[in-house]
């Protein structure tokens, strides 16, 4: 059994009556401020991703941007787009071929939403949808869009660098449930608090976690055991 608080920082153990029986544990890790930090190449090679990433950003237009927060469908197809990936437990590591590759999948997501309408009004709604869509995929838009591939790999690259060095501090070992038995796995993620002023920040392999999630391998707690 576990249990899932709304917000971070929630205390199991203070909260919970002790029992021989049962392991109780909070999620926090031990304060290392000053004991476990970045060495100076591991703060170079963040600063240089983080530097790579704000240079790039400055070349994607606004324009873009906006249209990729504001089309709902648009921002839904890619993040479906970008999951086929993550299943595969894969990087995208050519960008550009990446960017070309959505309007395949567009084109391929609409032909079954279009085979399952069976009057024509239906299939005429959905083609009109798919065509609406693809007017996205300008020259320049397709260019843009590679450009944000790009730059979502250097917050990837620099998160994973903050990662693995958490990884080695975790005292808590973590396994999933296989259809073939346990498999060790590293932490669903980590819960950066900032103590100053209250935010935080989330911190996910999703190569690891969200594919273990999207795997039929890995029996999950809403999934039937058999």
């Amino acid at each position: 059994m576990y249990i899932a608080f709304t917000s971070f920082g929630g205390d199991i153990v203070g909260k919970l009556k002790k029992s021989s029986k049962v392991w109780q544990v909070n999620a926090d890790l031990e304060e290392l401020s000053g004991k476990a930090t970045f060495t100076a190449a591991d703060n170079a090679k963040v600063t240089k991703l983080l530097s790579e990433a704000g240079k790039l950003f400055q070349k994607i237009s606004s324009g873009v941007l906006k249209e990729l927060e504001g089309n709902k469908e648009l921002n839904l197809v890619i993040n479906v787009y970008n999951n086929t990936m993550v299943r595969k437990g894969q990087r995208i590591k050519d960008e550009k071929k990446h960017a070309k590759g959505l309007i395949q999948f567009v084109t391929d997501r609409y032909a079954k939403q279009i085979d399952k309408r069976s009057s024509q009004k239906g299939k005429d709604i959905q083609i009109s949808k798919r065509d609406e869509l693809l007017t996205f995929f300008s020259k320049s838009n397709l260019k843009n869009l590679e450009n944000v591939f790009k730059l979502q790999n250097y917050i990837v690259d620099s998160k994973l660098i903050i990662i693995n060095k958490l990884n080695k501090l975790n005292k808590i070992g973590t396994f999933v449930k296989t259809t073939s038995g346990f498999k060790v796995t590293n932490p669903e993620g980590f819960v950066a608090i900032d103590r100053m002023e209250g935010g935080a920040v989330k911190l996910v392999d999703r190569l690891e976690f969200s594919a273990n999630n999207f795997s039929t391998d890995i029996i999950k707690g809403w999934d039937n055991p058999n």
